[in-house]
């Protein structure tokens, strides 16, 4: 049995910076995301080689109205964080999310498992006397290919001050 704690780190407020990005948003259920991300991702990668571009970061999903989802029809964005505005193609196309103060934090665990972790940042942004502009980030840091309990990600949720 696993003793560690999914949660790896504390609950914090800070400022994420301007963001250009490649994406797509679209509407797809729970099952069909894994499939779409990597297509997405492929396309993206195709065309940062044709550039010399290259990833600032790992790729993420922007789930809107992540406060009442339904896993039949998510409402996500698909991004891949650049350096610089460049130009996208028909598959991801360019666009700047801009500054905003969020909460984040680190999970480690099955993708399932993440839910009480929602609960306890909604609850934490409430209780700061913050309110939950209703979207969420996610940040995924390693390969599905990795045992579930080895999975990382990063959860950030921007807020209203």
């Amino acid at each position: 049995m696993n003793n560690t704690m999914p949660q790896v780190s504390d609950i914090r407020l800070m400022v994420r910076t301007e963001q250009p990005v490649l994406s797509t948003r679209t509407k797809a259920s729970y099952k069909e995301l894994e499939r779409i991300f990597a297509e997405k991702r492929k396309d993206a990668l195709n065309l940062l080689r044709r550039t010399g571009e290259y990833m600032t970061d790992v790729p993420f999903i922007i789930y809107y109205d992540y406060l009442n989802m339904d896993k039949y029809e998510l409402d996500v964005e698909i991004c891949f964080p650049v350096a610089r505005w460049m130009e996208g193609n028909e598959s991801v196309r360019p666009r700047i999310i801009p500054q905003k103060k969020v909460v984040h934090c680190l999970f480690r665990g099955d993708y399932e498992e993440m839910d009480y972790l929602y609960g306890e940042m909604t609850a934490w942004i409430t209780c700061k006397g913050y309110e939950p502009e209703g979207t969420a980030y996610e940040f995924y840091y390693l390969k599905k290919e990795n045992p579930y309990d080895e999975w990382l990600t990063k959860i950030v949720l921007p807020v209203n001050c």
